[in-house]
This record gives structure tokens, C-alpha cells and sequence, in this order.
């Protein structure tokens, strides 16, 4: 990925301050913003459905310092070719302690793609790899 297209992704980041114990994502609902954390940390928790009744949780995963939320949104965007196909979570992530992030927001995303093209010329790997610098 060239400088000019980093800088066209990074004018579109805008920074997010969760609380602890907040919620950011809840499965079964759309993504609207993917998420690379600065400070702090998050689980992701897989839920466990058992004939229609809510179950306890399965934790999946801890996200700290330098790891992303919401990355499915990359891969959708890459694909995608009409953006009414927006994905869902599979997982409910939630604060462990104050986080700060920076998002890049669906419509963000959607503005990217139809009048830049970065990420359909970019790999994911590319993506993940500028953005974690």
C-alpha cells in the first residue's frame, strides 16, 4: 500500500473511548465499525444457544494493544458489490478495562472503496500490517 492511500485511510480513522465492562459488539448484530485497540483490553466471547434460550458464554479470545475488532468488514468490503450484504458479528466483545481505538466506520469504508478503490487493489494482509505501524 503506498503512502497517499495510507493517508487517505488514516484521515478516515476517528478515535473511540470505551468504558470498562462496555459493550462494543454483540453478536447477531451488524458490524458498523472495525476497531484497531491503542490502550486497554477486550474478550470476545462466542454465545451458546441451547433450544432458543441464552446460555453462558464461551470466551474465544483477549484483544489487547495492537490487535483489531471487526476485521470481517475488510474481507466484506474487498467482495461486496453493492454493500446491502453487511456482515454480522459471530462473537459479543467487551471491555475488560477503559479502551481507546481508533474506527474506521462502515460508511467510512463504503466512501473508501466506491471512490478510492484502496482495498480492492490492497490485501487484507497489507491492510493490517500498515494500520498496526
Amino acid at each position: 500500500m503506498n503512502d497517499e492511500a495510507l493517508g487517505t485511510i488514516c484521515n478516515y480513522l476517528k478515535p473511540k473511548m470505551f468504558e470498562e465492562n462496555a459493550q462494543v459488539v454483540e453478536a447477531g448484530q451488524p458490524l458498523n465499525m472495525m476497531l484497531y485497540i491503542i490502550a486497554g483490553s477486550m474478550q470476545a466471547y462466542l454465545p451458546i444457544r441451547a433450544a432458543g434460550e441464552a446460555c453462558p458464554s464461551t470466551l474465544l479470545e483477549n484483544l489487547e494493544k495492537g490487535m483489531f475488532v471487526g476485521e470481517q468488514l475488510l474481507d466484506w468490503a474487498a467482495k461486496t458489490k453493492t454493500f446491502d450484504d453487511q456482515p454480522f458479528s459471530f462473537k459479543t466483545v467487551q471491555c475488560t478495562e477503559k479502551v481507546e481505538a481508533f474506527a474506521l466506520t462502515v460508511d467510512d469504508l463504503k466512501t473508501l472503496v466506491v471512490s478510492r478503490d484502496i482495498f480492492q487493489r490492497s490485501s487484507k494482509s497489507e491492510v493490517y500490517s500498515t494500520l498496526s505501524r
